[in-house]
């Protein structure tokens, strides 16, 4: 049985692109935190290209796998998948519209259920209080969502695209720093 050890070099040569993509994930979060409404229009049309391309995959695909099972099935999807990506294309507003409320919806849902599973399920047992907690918060934005709604839909997207990018880029760069401090400590110690 053998071991592939990466050696110090390649371990930064590796964390070398985790933290130019940490970076760059942070100041793409940062960016969509201070413009909102930019990244709301932008996060939505990107949305809608992945459905349209998704689209046209799907049909291509089903005419070239026509002898096998599920032709139509593929064939209709993919025409869906394809009108819904011309439809939020042509239409940005009424589908950021539409997708703030489903998230507003989608949080107060959440929230409820989380604090149902908090109390009947003792979610978190000892911690049970701080999963009804988070319950509780989320289905305060939920309403604070839709109470601000159709205004949440200029902001709304864009700020939570936002804070995801930076966290992500903040978690990978911490663990970037962190495999590299741990193959230093380890040469370190090898060395001696």
């Amino acid at each position: 049985m053998t071991t592939d050890f990466l050696s110090s070099e390649e371990i930064k040569k590796s964390t070398n692109w985790v933290i130019l993509l940490s970076i760059a994930l942070i100041v793409l979060g940062i960016l969509a935190i201070v413009s909102p409404m930019v990244a709301s229009a932008f996060f939505t049309a990107m949305m809608g290209w992945i459905s349209l391309i998704s689209g046209i995959v799907m049909v291509v695909e089903s005419f070239r796998s026509h002898p096998v099972r599920g032709f139509w099935l593929n064939l209709i999807v993919g025409i869906f998948y394809a009108v819904a990506g011309l439809y939020i294309l042509f239409n940005l507003g009424a589908a950021l519209l539409a997708l703030t409320f489903a998230f507003g919806v989608l949080f107060i849902v959440e929230g409820v259920f989380t604090i149902v599973m908090a109390f009947t399920q003792k979610a978190g047992r000892s911690m049970s209080w701080l999963v009804a907690f988070n319950g509780v918060v989320t289905l305060i934005l939920g309403i604070m969502v839709l109470n601000r709604w159709p205004v949440s839909a200029l902001w709304l997207i864009g700020l939570y695209v936002g804070i995801s990018l930076l966290m992500s880029g903040i978690s990978l760069l911490a663990a970037a720093l962190a495999a590299r401090k741990a193959t230093a400590d380890t040469t370190t110690v090898a060395d001696a």
